[in-house]
């Protein structure tokens, strides 16, 4: 089982572009990473799907993340309508990218600009399992809203660990 990322950090742009990953998330991207240990480069792969147009955040996958995605995308029926989304999705609006020696990541500059990251900006990297949202702090992703929406219909005393015995069931 693939090690989760867990936590949320602030991270900052620099005038190239580049964001120094926090060590403790570095672990995970390199243990993500078949490859790493045997290509004795020192950088570590990863995938950054940066979606349509109306997201406001990029999702950074470890290599093992996105192989298994791929796996449960060849899986749906070719040419359904769910299979080309996620193929677009995942495929199509994403890019790969690497973590230099240093534990640095460089955006390409699109991504910069869709996310508004200009130098000095200020990022958030949020956990999210087998990926890590990032975003603009004065921008929080739109999806968040939608969650707080579904959260909120359950009542103050919900608690989410509840569908954990849906795994159960299922």
């Amino acid at each position: 089982m693939a090690r989760k990322f867990r936590g949320t950090e602030s991270v900052k742009v620099d005038g190239k572009g580049r964001m120094s990953i926090p060590a403790r998330l570095r672990r995970v991207f390199d243990a993500g990473d078949p490859g790493f240990a045997t290509a004795n480069t020192g950088r570590t792969q990863l995938v950054a799907v940066y979606g349509p147009d109306w997201w406001n955040w990029i999702e950074l996958y470890t290599i093992e993340a996105i192989e298994e995605i791929d796996e449960q995308i060849d899986k749906l029926t070719r040419g359904s309508p769910e299979r080309r989304w996620l193929e677009m999705l995942m495929n199509g609006q994403s890019t790969d990218l690497e973590i230099d020696r240093e534990g640095r990541l460089v955006l390409p500059q699109k991504l910069r600009e869709k996310l508004g990251f200009t130098e000095g900006a200020e990022t958030i990297f949020e956990s999210r399992g087998d990926y890590i949202q990032v975003y603009h702090p004065d921008t929080r992703p739109k999806d968040v809203a939608a969650l707080e929406d579904f959260t909120a219909r359950h009542g103050p005393d919900f608690d989410p660990r509840s569908f954990l015995d849906q795994v159960d069931e299922g």
